[in-house]
């Protein structure tokens, strides 16, 4: 519980002046859509209680590598959901390419798996190749899924679509089924699967992307094994645990332009313990991007 009732959000990494002055590489966005769902919907709900489970009287601005972060993180706020998803996607794809020209390294709460769609797009303004890593259970494989090509079960098969993402790295996957297969077997040259049985440790240094690389980082809080992240609407045995994706980010080796979490499903969580863990992730991404020159 907050001291004197006061929430600090997002440990005290916010800056104090709203929205920023301008200044700041760091930047917060709530991306509060889930009309891309295709079952229990929530995830809009999500932003708000990121900022506020994690709360500075409970967490440390300094990241677990050591980044202190004390108000150096501009928070943006929410950028409103339009009238059809469509509209919403050329909203978000526009905003985020404001902010990838502008120099700027954004951190995003979803919000459903489908706002990752038009955030990718936009990375088309850096001007330069982007490698994807995805932690998710499912691989989100599917061409289209019941009818709609824009669902959130068509991620990765929309970001394989996409020129300027050179490749598709996949953690955590434990619910590859045949028509997916056979979409991954399509894109076997851009996508490579790591299954979760295939992690019962440290996740390996990922030789195929270059070390020089820039990396788009889209984490799916049910990636994570459900006793640590029970408040997805999408829940799978067997997943990752957070001290494996906690030690990858700490020793993340490429260029991290940006990174989202998605799928917390406030209404299904329990003590917040997902939207903590889901802020906490995104702290230690940047640590990632603070420790770049």
């Amino acid at each position: 519980m907050a001291v004197g009732g006061r929430v600090v959000p997002f440990a005290g990494c916010f800056t104090e002046e709203s929205g920023g002055d301008g200044s700041e590489r760091i930047v917060f966005v709530g991306l509060p859509d889930d009309s891309q769902s295709s079952f229990h919907r929530g995830c809009a709900e999500a932003p708000p209680r990121i900022r506020s489970a994690y709360d500075g009287n409970c967490y440390s601005a300094t990241t677990e590598s050591g980044v202190d972060l004390t108000g150096k993180v501009a928070d943006l706020g929410d950028w409103a959901p339009q009238a059809s998803w469509k509209l919403t996607a050329e909203a978000y794809r526009e905003s985020a390419a404001r902010l990838f020209r502008a120099g700027k390294a954004p951190f995003f709460a979803g919000g459903d798996h489908a706002v990752t769609v038009p955030i990718v797009q936009a990375l088309v303004m850096l001007g330069k190749p982007v490698h994807v890593m995805q932690f998710d259970a499912h691989p989100d494989l599917y061409p289209e899924y019941e009818g709609d090509r824009t669902s959130h079960a068509c991620v990765a098969a929309r970001l394989l679509e996409m020129e300027h993402v050179t490749g598709v790295t996949q953690l955590g996957i434990r619910t590859l089924n045949a028509p997916q297969a056979t979409e991954a077997e399509r894109h076997r040259e851009r996508l490579l699967i790591y299954q979760a049985c295939d992690l019962p440790g440290e996740i390996p240094y990922l030789e195929h992307i270059p070390a020089n690389a820039l990396v788009y980082i889209t984490l799916d809080l049910d990636g994570v094994d459900p006793a640590f992240a029970p408040g997805v609407a999408h829940p799978v045995p067997g997943g990752l645990v957070p001290r494996q994706v906690l030690n990858f980010l700490q020793g993340f080796r490429w260029r991290l332009v940006g990174m989202d979490a998605v799928e917390v499903n406030p209404g299904r969580d329990v003590n917040e313990q997902t939207a903590v863990l889901a802020a906490r992730l995104l702290h230690e991404g940047m640590g990632c991007v603070a420790r770049q020159p």
